[in-house]
């Protein structure tokens, strides 16, 4: 095999990143705006180490999203008519009705 071959045949080095850098790196993305390669360039943090960790983020986020909708479930309706009112406010003056609420429990 030629040297060439054996070069590109490496192993990447990991680039370990530390929280306080993952914490930077999502609000210079998410809220700042910043694209991830200029936010990783002033980071110091490799662009596909960034990218991996935007992505990672992103499928948590979506995940969290996802499960606390499956949590509350679908909306249920439910006619008003057909149920049985709970409490009923009457205001009255001298006798005579003012207003009137109904509140349902669904």
């Amino acid at each position: 095999m030629s040297q060439n071959t054996i070069q590109n045949e490496r192993i990447r080095q990991y680039q370990k990143v530390h929280q306080i850098q993952k914490e930077q790196l999502q609000h210079l993305v998410f809220k700042q705006s910043y694209s991830i390669k200029s936010a990783s360039k002033l980071l110091n943090i490799k662009y596909a180490t960034a990218k991996s960790i935007i992505s990672k983020i992103r499928k948590l986020k979506i995940k969290k999203y996802l499960y606390l909708n499956k949590k509350l479930g679908q909306c249920q309706f439910k006619k008003v008519e057909f149920s049985k009112p709970q409490l009923e406010i009457q205001s009255l003056v001298s006798g005579t009705l003012i207003s009137s609420c109904k509140y349902y429990l669904y």
